[in-house]
């Protein structure tokens, strides 16, 4: 049996369905450390896992003539995104976040999604956990709160030159 070509290696055929789920490890978060007229994303060291949670207060809108059922209607909206990871050392990105954390400040994050879409949104730090076990690596447990809308998926923009 002879060897295939690199020419037939190449003309294989290809699966026309393009649809497929994507990977979470290719979901990445990062950390906006530029300047307030430019964004300069630095990406997260140490990522395991970063799920995004969209949530809506419940508002209760039961009536005598609701023949005795509750209602709800959807309030106020949130976002959060619960982010845990690896402790790694020299990490500019979590010393960042820990900073952020210690003083009180905003933090203007990006999900970035391996097709070259993004969303990104500004979020206040409410937990920021070390953990550090005798038989395991150290992680690092971070909860990122929305303030304001995290924007919609949005396509990269094309730079030209």
């Amino acid at each position: 049996m002879a060897k295939m070509t690199a020419e037939e290696l190449k003309a294989l055929p290809t699966n026309p369905n393009t649809s497929s789920a994507i990977a979470g490890k290719d979901v990445l978060l990062y950390i906006d450390k530029g300047t307030n007229t430019a964004a300069n994303w630095l990406l997260i060291g140490g990522q395991r896992n970063s799920p995004i949670k969209y949530a809506a207060d419940t508002i209760d809108a039961s009536h005598k003539t609701s023949d005795g059922w509750g209602e709800t209607l959807a309030g106020p909206k949130s976002w959060s995104i619960d982010f845990s990871g690896l402790l790694i050392e020299d990490d500019a990105a979590l010393q960042i976040l820990e900073y952020a954390f210690r003083n009180s400040l905003d933090v203007h994050v990006k999900l970035a999604y391996p097709d070259k879409t993004y969303q990104e949104g500004w979020a206040s730090i409410t937990e920021f956990d070390k953990d550090f076990a005798h038989d395991g690596v150290a992680t690092v447990n971070i909860t990122l709160s929305g303030k304001g809308a995290i924007s919609e998926i949005t396509e990269e923009a094309k730079t030209t030159g």
